[in-house]
């Protein structure tokens, strides 16, 4: 940061509702980041005022730049998310915390959604994502109604309960598994969240809101546990440097 201002050429990352979730818009980011640092370019956050933006927001204010401001600049380049799916695997040379932070809406909502947080010196986290096919929300917004995600359940629940003497926060994009995880075993407890996808259009603010929150609880607790492949919990572990167990 340095020397950002010194660099003549410039990557202006644009990433929209529909363009992914969380996981998805952060990775990357840090992906473009590392790129921009080997190659002595400034990156930019195009600003497309979406609620992502309101909850999660750069440490950097030089780093943001409005659609009036692109113009002017001399040598830049506008990166879509799109180009970047092909890269499954990232290093993550910088920590994602160094450059983001979550406002106080999300630490006062936390609290709200898991008072436990308050009390305990340390909480364990299982994240399960069943895919786009589980979404509990109109279909018609789904872009992938297809997407399913591989959980060997037999395997979680062994886990669970060689786990009994621990506080297992249970996040998962489909509430009717959740609840029903939550009812087998004593250990698990859930929050009473609104669950939706930040990428669909139809998604509210309340459950934009409430998505960040068990994104930052999942950063937040001393290790996570990934029962399904979901970039939502991977970069979750990135954000503090939480450890991640697939």
């Amino acid at each position: 940061m340095n020397e950002y201002k010194t660099y003549t050429n410039c990557t202006v990352y644009d990433f929209n509702v529909e363009y992914g979730g969380i996981g998805d818009c952060l990775k990357f980011f840090m992906i473009l980041l590392d790129r921009c640092i080997e190659n002595k370019e400034r990156i930019y956050w195009k600003i497309n005022n979406t609620l992502l933006e309101k909850y999660l927001k750069l440490k950097y204010e030089d780093m943001y730049i409005t659609n009036d401001e692109i113009p002017a600049l001399k040598h830049y380049n506008i990166v879509k998310p799109f180009g970047l799916y092909y890269i499954s695997e990232h290093p993550f040379t910088v920590q994602v915390s160094e450059l983001f932070y979550f406002t106080n809406d999300i630490l006062t909502n936390s609290i709200k959604l898991f008072p436990q947080i308050q009390e305990l010196s340390e909480y364990y986290t299982i994240h399960v994502r069943l895919g786009d096919k589980y979404l509990e929300t109109d279909k018609a917004f789904v872009a992938c109604p297809n997407d399913t995600r591989v959980l060997n359940e037999d395997k979680m629940f062994k886990f669970i309960e060689e786990n009994s003497d621990k506080m297992l926060l249970l996040c998962c994009d489909n509430n009717q598994y959740k609840q029903k995880i939550a009812q087998m075993y004593k250990n698990v407890i859930i929050t009473n969240c609104n669950i939706g996808h930040t990428s669909l259009t139809n998604t509210t603010e309340e459950q934009v809101l409430d998505s960040i929150t068990e994104f930052y609880l999942l950063a937040k607790s001393n290790k996570i546990y990934s029962g399904s492949r979901s970039g939502f919990s991977l970069v979750a572990s990135k954000f503090y440097g939480t450890e991640f167990i697939q």
